[in-house]
């Protein structure tokens, strides 16, 4: 059993990585490659569902081809994603359009009409999401702005529904992968919430029927499929779940008081739940684990790699001119310079909406918040104003989220890209005034999909076995208590207050922009 392999699957943003493990969770070999993204108006972000296959059959191939892997070895693969990216496809399974992705802005009105027809309050309690950007008002964008189209689509597809097709034959979905349609029962995860879909005038008929739970067989690898990727034919194909919830698994969050944080394109924030929370106020939604429990969650659309990516994009020229000359990382420059303003960043606050804004407010229509800024902050504090921003906000985030489920946080597992950073992880640290410890793998989502292709497989018996085995925690970070008390000031005394002194100016903004088609 030991010399076993697994496959994790991460279909990102973008690009798709396989990744094979050991049974103890040490990378073998791994291939990603990449697809583009498409904008044809402001808001909206869309791709080519084949690019996803085409991506994935090329990292098999490279991975099946490491000379020192046995593919008789590999014991399943396992599937993680961007979460409610979707795909509507004809009888036939292919796409009648491009995917639109879950970054994609275009439905604010129809989450709006949601919220006035069938009400904030029912929807959370049904599906565990309040109205927002998820895949069903996109669907109801569809109906609206394209109206033949929807009436030709069999069925809304999710990455890894389309890639499991492909694989096998079979359409499938898995719970943890359905939840962030924002369509599910989420008392009732096998089943759609066909009242809500109904009130919303969607049709009933579009929903993948077979929900399936994590660590699922999902089909096995057909012949077809062997000759195009490389991998075994009868390999079995293991369902998991959306990439927050692979993450966290990846990273060792299973216990109650473990907190998750992804310090990628956006910062989300989990942890584990006993049962299923009242849904009382929507300041936060509901998530399923590969594992089967359920998970409080709110994120940052404009997380960590997402503000520093912009920074760097924008006003980085100096560093990337600097890192060029000196043959160094731009990112160790960049980052570099947050230990040159002190924590709290003299006042320098930023609140990082750059991207909307989920629980409490729900708003496509948020923007950032810029303030207490002087001509003697620099480019260290903008940088750390940055970082602090989004700590900031993660941990108003979780305070609603541990007041909504009766769980108290103790201990923080960071992970994602900016989890490399010693000075974000100790601002976090700090923030929190908890231990934060970053796993060994920097590949947690795709090492949560392996997990539960461990699981499926029978290498492990259950999730907390492999876990165990799998996951190592690399570094440790303990809370600094002159930072935390600065902090908490900061916090408590402007930071909560700021973004509703100004929340209304953001709609006027939005109006007029509207008003002169921007």
């Amino acid at each position: 059993m030991n010399n076993q392999y697994v496959l994790g699957v991460d279909s990102s943003t973008s690009a798709t990585k396989v990744i094979v493990f050991d049974a103890q969770g040490k990378t073998v070999a791994e291939g990603a490659h990449s697809y583009p993204l498409y904008a044809e108006y402001p808001g909206w972000v869309e791709q080519e569902a084949e690019d996803w296959w085409e991506a994935f059959k090329k990292g098999c191939q490279q991975v099946v081809a490491h000379p020192s892997l046995s593919k008789n070895r590999i014991a399943g693969i396992g599937l993680t994603h961007q979460r409610f990216t979707f795909v509507p496809v004809d009888y036939d399974l292919r796409p009648l359009r491009k995917a639109i992705l879950w970054n994609d802005l275009r439905c604010p009105k129809e989450a709006e009409y949601a919220r006035q027809t069938v009400g904030v309050q029912k929807i959370f309690e049904r599906t565990g999401y309040p109205p927002g950007q998820w895949t069903l008002y996109k669907v109801l964008w569809l109906k609206n702005n394209e109206p033949q189209l929807y009436e030709q689509i069999y069925k809304i597809v999710l990455v890894p529904d389309y890639l499991i097709y492909k694989l096998t034959g079979n359409l499938v979905m898995a719970e943890g992968s359905g939840t962030m349609t924002g369509a599910l029962d989420i008392a009732n995860p096998k089943q759609w919430a066909m009242d809500i879909i109904s009130a919303l005038g969607i049709r009933e008929d579009i929903w993948v029927e077979k929900i399936l739970p994590g660590a699922a067989v999902a089909g096995y690898v057909t012949r077809e499929a062997a000759l195009e990727t490389g991998l075994p034919e009868g390999l079995p194909v293991f369902t998991g779940a959306g990439d927050q919830p692979c993450g966290s698994l990846g990273a060792g969050v299973t216990e109650v008081g473990e907190l998750g944080i992804n310090g990628g394109t956006s910062c989300s924030n989990e942890f584990v739940v006993g049962k299923l929370p009242e849904r009382k106020a929507p300041n936060y939604f509901i998530e399923i684990s590969p594992s089967g429990d359920y998970i409080v969650e709110n994120d940052i659309p404009s997380g960590g790699s997402a503000v520093m990516n912009w920074y760097k994009n924008n006003f980085g020229a100096y560093e990337i001119q600097r890192a060029a000359q000196e043959q160094k990382n731009v990112w160790d420059l960049i980052y570099g310079q947050v230990g040159e303003s002190p924590a709290g960043n003299r006042g320098l606050m930023i609140v990082p909406y750059l991207q909307g804004v989920y629980g409490p407010y729900w708003d496509q229509h948020a923007r950032a918040v810029f303030f207490g800024l002087q001509t003697d902050h620099g480019r260290p504090h903008f940088i750390r104003g940055l970082l602090e921003g989004v700590a900031y906000e993660a941990r108003r985030e979780v305070e609603m989220m541990e007041e909504g489920s009766g769980t108290q946080v103790e201990l923080i597992k960071m992970y994602g890209g900016s989890a490399r950073s010693d000075h974000w992880n100790q601002i976090f640290a700090d923030m929190f005034n908890k231990p934060l410890h970053v796993p060994e793998t920097a590949e947690t989502t795709a090492l949560g999909a392996a997990i539960s292709a461990a699981v499926g497989s029978g290498l492990y018996p259950d999730f907390h076995k492999a876990v165990t085995a799998m996951v190592s925690i690399k570094k440790s970070y303990t809370p600094n208590a002159k930072n935390a008390l600065r902090y908490e000031k900061f916090y408590r005394g402007v930071y909560v207050k700021l973004y509703e002194s100004v929340r209304e100016f953001t709609h006027t903004i939005a109006a007029i922009n509207e008003e002169f088609g921007e």
